[in-house]
């Protein structure tokens, strides 16, 4: 049983050269005294929301960028928000709401509206007729593709905060429950199931050498490990983990 509707196969294919919010000069992260860690994850700062679930609607495009803004927001302005993907759905009508939708203009309509709270405006995993938000919204300065490489995403982490991805899903993600997970390439263009928007929130290593990115997920508090995360191959690109990177600043 698929725990969560997943975006169709096309969508992204075109995210960085269609977009028209979303920069490409990233700012470069202030250059180290020391060599970076072999494990950092911005969960041990406080700046990371609780896992929530989309439920059976393809709305991780709007609980990515929702918990993207919650993260940058928190490490701006040392304040956690619990932000409403909802306003994405409801009043971000260039995008498709549970049909799906791209962080671009997610992105840009958090710069010019803002997301309200989630108390005020809760998920209801689907579009409704009316768009109401009031003038409390938590907007964001800008947002940049990163360099699609593994060193990039971890840069951009130690110096800046989370990142926002995208993947394909395998059919076998579905039941995962523990390890680093590492689809095969063949998996990876035959198994898939569709695309899916995550969050970068850390990076490590495994006992037995696996590097991993750790991924929070949208599929609520009882799937994958640690209340919701994954952790998944690192510096492979397995299924474009590493394709379209995106960083934002609150």
């Amino acid at each position: 049983k698929t725990p969560c509707s997943l975006l169709p196969k096309s969508f992204y294919k075109r995210l960085r050269k269609d977009a028209k919010f979303i920069r490409t000069d990233a700012p470069k992260a202030k250059e180290r005294a020391m060599p970076a860690p072999d494990f950092f994850d911005w969960r041990a700062r406080k700046v990371i929301s609780p896992v929530k679930a989309q439920g059976k609607c393809g709305s991780c495009w709007a609980f990515a960028a929702t918990a993207t803004v919650e993260a940058a927001w928190a490490i701006a302005h040392g304040e956690m928000r619990n932000l409403s993907e909802q306003t994405l759905l409801d009043c971000d009508l260039e995008d498709n709401a549970c049909d799906g939708g791209d962080e671009d203009k997610a992105f840009r309509y958090i710069h010019r509206n803002g997301l309200a709270y989630a108390d005020h405006l809760p998920y209801v995993a689907r579009r409704q007729n009316t768009c109401e938000v009031d003038g409390n919204t938590t907007k964001i300065d800008v947002a940049y593709f990163l360099h699609p490489d593994e060193q990039s995403i971890i840069d951009w982490l130690l110096g800046f905060g989370p990142v926002n991805i995208g993947i394909s899903v395998t059919k076998d993600m579905r039941a995962y429950k523990g390890g680093v997970f590492t689809p095969s390439a063949y998996d990876c263009k035959n198994n898939v199931i569709g695309l899916h928007a995550l969050l970068i929130t850390g990076y490590g290593t495994s006992k037995t050498g696996e590097k991993y990115w750790i991924v929070k997920n949208s599929w609520g508090n009882t799937w994958g490990v640690e209340n919701g995360y994954v952790y998944f191959a690192r510096g492979i690109n397995a299924c474009g983990i590493e394709d379209e990177p995106i960083g934002i600043l609150a």
